[in-house]
């Protein structure tokens, strides 16, 4: 019996591993984010400015990429490279972030805040523009996760520039569910004190500016987590692989807070 050759490609699509890009994936939670669907079957395009902290880019189910998300130009060329590597594109992760300074707004330098605010919101605009055309191709499986923050939702002082960029992914999450459904889910994850390199470097700057230790620091922020104790990165990357999963097809605008039980004013 001959085979329709259109069904035998559509088959052949249907069993091909699903392809996710995931930003910011050289260390922290983008790097857990990226290992953790690698393992689970997933081909992954791992984006990040800084040299990978591991050598992902020899596991061949990861494609290492350098690029900077505040570069338009470079995100799509990344984003066509690795959806030709792979054959498709089911999914984007747009998790490049950096903290940025911890001043008081009145007093924080207008430019270190434009340059938090253009990779942190502009950076998750410029990686979901440049993957949504591909994704668009795929056979129905398309997912978006913006990587937020507790912050967003319970602001500490000190700290606008990053608030102010993440409570703008946060709100761009709700407008994408609605201009891409029904072709792809959008949704985001918000994690709260996760004990990534970021946040370390954090603790020790506060350490320093407070005469303390990094232990007392520590101890400071565990007493405000139910579960008492910071995050993995793997908690995060567990959160991100359910909402990439065909369990989460009929979720979508929704966040899913991973941060240990705080409780969201």
């Amino acid at each position: 019996m001959l085979t329709d050759p259109s069904e035998s490609s559509a088959e052949n699509a249907d069993l091909a591993p699903p392809v996710a890009i995931v930003t910011g994936a050289a260390r922290g939670i983008g790097l857990a984010i990226a290992k953790t669907l690698a393992a689970s079957g997933w081909r992954v395009g791992a984006f990040d400015l800084s040299p990978a902290l591991e050598p992902v880019h020899q596991d061949p189910a990861i494609h290492y990429e350098s690029v900077d998300v505040c570069d338009l130009s470079q995100v799509e060329a990344a984003t066509a490279r690795t959806t030709r590597r792979f054959g498709r594109l089911d999914a984007v992760v747009a998790n490049a972030a950096v903290g940025g300074p911890s001043d008081m707004m009145v007093d924080v330098d207008l430019a270190a805040m434009r340059s938090v605010l253009d990779i942190n919101f502009f950076g998750t605009v410029h990686s979901v523009r440049s993957a949504v055309p591909h994704i668009r191709q795929s056979d129905g499986r398309g997912r978006i996760v913006l990587v937020g923050s507790l912050f967003a939702q319970q602001p500490v002082p000190g700290a606008s520039p990053y608030i102010a960029s993440k409570g703008a992914v946060q709100g761009l999450m709700h407008s994408l569910m609605l201009e891409l459904a029904p072709a792809m889910t959008v949704n985001s994850v918000a994690p709260g004190y996760i004990m990534t390199e970021m946040h370390r470097e954090e603790l020790e700057f506060r350490a320093a500016r407070e005469g303390t230790s990094l232990e007392t620091q520590i101890d400071a922020v565990r007493s405000l987590i139910p579960l008492a104790r910071h995050g993995a990165s793997e908690d995060v990357a567990a959160a991100v692989e359910f909402l990439l999963s065909p369990q989460a097809g009929y979720i979508s605008g929704q966040t899913i807070n991973v941060n240990g039980g705080v409780q969201i004013s």
